[in-house]
């Protein structure tokens, strides 16, 4: 091989070189940043208030809940009952969080939960799912010890939403 080509080659050896360096930095880079995390949660904008809110759920249908899904929105929903207590609690920390954060967090009775894909993940409430890009990424689970005391302080319930947002 002549001298021209062997500087040539070691000059194409050095770019590729320096593609693979650029290139496995930017994914470390993405990685450390959370760009390739799934479970993180970004709202689609027409659940952002614009001015303020004023913590009211909106009522969603098993209908409405599959559409959002089928556009592949991004999302939070109050899986509730009325006359449980824990319930009632867990409401109060959603409306205080949504108006707090403002937010607008959807609200679907269990008995309506019951008859959609989320039924596949929250089999018991009350509980809250997080929607990212129409998958459930996270959902409290009313059935375990390690969820408890998310259920039973406002403080913990917003560690838990942030783990999302």
């Amino acid at each position: 091989m002549s001298a021209e080509k062997k500087k040539q080659a070691g000059v194409l050896g050095l770019i590729i070189a320096l593609v693979i360096v650029l290139i496995s930095s930017l994914l470390f880079v993405g990685a450390v940043s959370g760009w390739f995390d799934d479970s993180k949660l970004s709202l689609d904008p027409e659940y952002i208030c614009q001015q303020e809110c004023d913590g009211e759920l909106q009522d969603l249908t098993g209908k409405e809940y599959e559409d959002l899904i089928s556009k592949k929105k991004s999302f939070i929903v109050f899986i509730d009952q009325g006359g449980c207590t824990t319930a009632d609690r867990l409401r109060e920390y959603v409306s205080s969080y949504a108006r707090d954060h403002k937010i607008k967090v959807y609200r679907m009775i269990f008995e309506v939960e019951k008859e959609t894909s989320l039924h596949n993940y929250v089999e018991y409430y009350p509980s809250v799912a997080m929607i990212s890009k129409g998958k459930v990424v996270g959902f409290l689970r009313a059935d375990s010890d390690e969820d408890a005391p998310i259920y039973n302080d406002y403080n913990e319930f917003q560690n838990w939403i942030r783990r999302f947002l």
